[in-house]
């Protein structure tokens, strides 16, 4: 297929929404578009068409970044099958309406269509305890998901970033660049050699609440799939706790609780994987309040969590001493 430049997609054209409806039914005609909120590295764009006169649906089309070095881009784009694989496991996400191939033709770069969901993401529940329970019973489901081997063939690795951080002999800039860097780095370090990377179930790659949609206060599904990988189910634990400490919810005891009984598994090596998750992070936390705002439920300055960040990275430095 012939990809346009680099970067963040630019809007579909007429044509090319006219296409996807046609795809999916061949006398869709389209009623609306509109530019959907969120997506920091991929663009999305509500899609409503309706045929013979039938009620009106709606589907997203997901244009993904493109890398300024397209030949480093190492990315598998296996959110189509990836969400197929889930669907058949009953997790809740959204259904692929028109998978990568197909509608990578239609905009010229790698694309899917998946199913609208009538919702909203929940960052600030009624009863956190029971907005959390909800979250682990639908990360034990993903992580219970059953990794076929045409599966592995387009999701890749969680631990390789991590292990290439973990067997160098400095730390790197990423580190280095953070004030407390280099001390999480150390600490890191000599957790690493009991910690356990054989794994190979399926994660979500970026677990946070922001990547949830919500009716009220019920789970409807888990989206955002474009970073599926292959790992330590603890690596999503980790990444999801860390990151509700940044906007300041406390529900660690009750989602581990919760976790443990829908997974029926123990949780090992906590400690290192959140540290993992805040070094992910480094060294500038700033432009994640970006995406807390495009969300419209949360308001986060780039100090603020910057500053939510390193208290968080603190906390762990000081669990490990």
């Amino acid at each position: 297929m012939a990809l346009t430049m680099p970067g963040i997609p630019p809007p579909p054209t007429p044509d090319q929404f006219e296409q996807v409806a046609k795809v999916i039914d061949p006398n869709a005609r389209v009623v609306s578009t509109q530019k959907l909120a969120g997506g920091i590295s991929s663009r999305m764009d509500g899609l409503e068409y309706e045929s013979l006169g039938t009620v009106a649906r709606k589907v997203v089309t997901r244009q993904y970044w493109e890398s300024k070095n397209p030949e480093d881009d190492d990315r598998l784009f296996g959110e189509s099958a990836v969400l197929r694989a889930l669907s058949a496991n009953g997790v809740p996400a959204p259904e692929v309406v028109v998978d990568l191939e197909v509608a990578s033709e239609i905009f010229g770069r790698p694309a899917i269509v998946i199913s609208y969901l009538e919702g909203i993401p929940n960052l600030a529940p009624h009863d956190p305890d029971n907005w959390a329970r909800q979250l682990a019973a639908a990360l034990a489901r993903i992580h219970s998901t059953p990794v076929a081997p045409q599966l592995m063939t387009v999701v890749g690795s969680a631990h390789n970033e991590i292990t290439k951080w973990m067997t160098q002999i400095e730390p790197s800039d990423h580190f280095k660049k953070h004030a407390l860097g280099i001390e999480l780095w150390n600490a890191m370090r000599r957790l690493w050699p009991s910690v356990d990377t054989s794994e190979t179930h399926l994660l979500h790659g970026d677990f946070w609440p922001g990547n949830t949609v919500w009716d009220g206060e019920t789970l409807l599904a888990i989206v955002d799939w474009e970073w599926p990988a292959l790992g330590e189910p603890m690596y999503d634990v980790g990444y999801f706790l860390t990151d509700a400490v940044y906007f300041g919810i406390d529900i660690e005891d009750t989602f581990l609780e919760a976790y443990e009984h829908a997974s029926g598994n123990q949780i090992e090596d906590l400690l290192f994987w959140k540290m993992a998750a805040t070094a992910r992070a480094m060294p500038d936390i700033g432009p994640w309040g970006r995406g807390y705002s495009e969300l419209g439920i949360l308001t986060m300055t780039a100090d603020e969590i910057q500053r939510a960040h390193a208290e968080c990275v603190q906390g762990l430095l000081d669990e490990a001493r």
